[in-house]
């Protein structure tokens, strides 16, 4: 790494701490905004799970169309990892007990 990238970190994370110390934080609307969101987290996890699911199978079609092996096996396994996180975060959702108001 450069040493003016290294120097450049190094201030910027400096600054950081010093508003950190004064009681002001960058970016208090931003946190405010994102904790007003009902449901974040499980809006996160979908995406997150939609997101790697996609790059996997892309990576199979790679495999599949350097090599010509099937990567079926593998893909099954990845796409069945991020479907039974979804299936569970929906397990929870429809059986949760209480009212719509708390957020988990």
């Amino acid at each position: 790494m450069n040493a003016f990238v290294t120097a450049g970190i190094l201030f910027l994370t400096g600054l950081c701490i010093g508003l950190l110390s004064l009681g002001i934080v960058p970016g208090r609307r931003l946190v405010r905004k994102l904790r007003a969101v009902p449901h974040m987290f499980a809006k996160g996890m979908v995406l997150w799970c939609v997101a790697c699911g996609t790059a996997a199978s892309v990576y199979a079609m790679r495999i599949l169309s350097r090599t010509g092996h099937d990567p079926a096996a593998l893909l099954g396994v990845i796409l069945a990892f991020f479907g039974g996180e979804l299936l569970l975060m929906c397990l929870k959702t429809v059986l949760k007990n209480g009212k719509d108001d708390n957020h988990d």
